[in-house]
């Protein structure tokens, strides 16, 4: 489809108008994902549901929209999920060293919020630990981090599947 081209790749979002018809649903200042398309061809955008450690979740068929340049108006968030910083994080209260594995989770108005992987004292098993209390990180830091790649477990039938569907 022709128009699919001329939209944002499929992915998180923030909101900076709000969705017209829909404003309630998508206001302003909100974390979306977008998909641009649709099984009636159209582009759609879904909000969050739920928030599982750490991490929105988004599901449902979300809600069609024409506006190609409400679409325009989105602004792209780093993905959901693991990096390391690649140098020291100064903030109130603390630092966290170059190098060191943090979690990236948003706030519903898309702000970062990043957590910093731990070991429990209580070592029971062999697995790092996020906090559900983070460090806001403003937009303009973003850039500290680093993509790192991890592993996870097949899911096991009938377990909640964390994509987007």
């Amino acid at each position: 489809m022709v128009v699919k081209n001329l939209l944002p790749n499929c992915g998180l979002y923030r909101t900076t108008k709000p969705l017209p018809e829909h404003e309630t649903d998508f206001p302003v200042g909100s974390v979306v994902y977008f998909h641009n398309h649709s099984d009636s061809g159209l582009p759609v955008v879904i909000a969050p549901d739920h928030n599982i450690m750490n991490e929105w979740h988004f599901h449902g068929a979300g809600t069609p929209f024409r506006g190609l340049s409400w679409a325009d108006s989105l602004v792209r968030m780093l993905d959901q999920g693991f990096y390391s910083l690649r140098k020291q994080l100064d903030f109130e209260g603390g630092s966290w060293p170059k190098g060191a594995l943090v979690q990236l989770g948003y706030n519903r108005a898309g702000d970062a919020i990043l957590f910093i992987a731990q070991k429990r004292a209580q070592r029971s098993e062999n697995s790092l630990w996020f906090s559900d209390r983070g460090v806001p990180l403003s937009r303009d830091r973003l850039a500290l981090l680093e993509p790192v790649s991890i592993f996870s477990e097949p899911l096991t039938e009938g377990a909640h599947d964390p994509g987007t569907h």
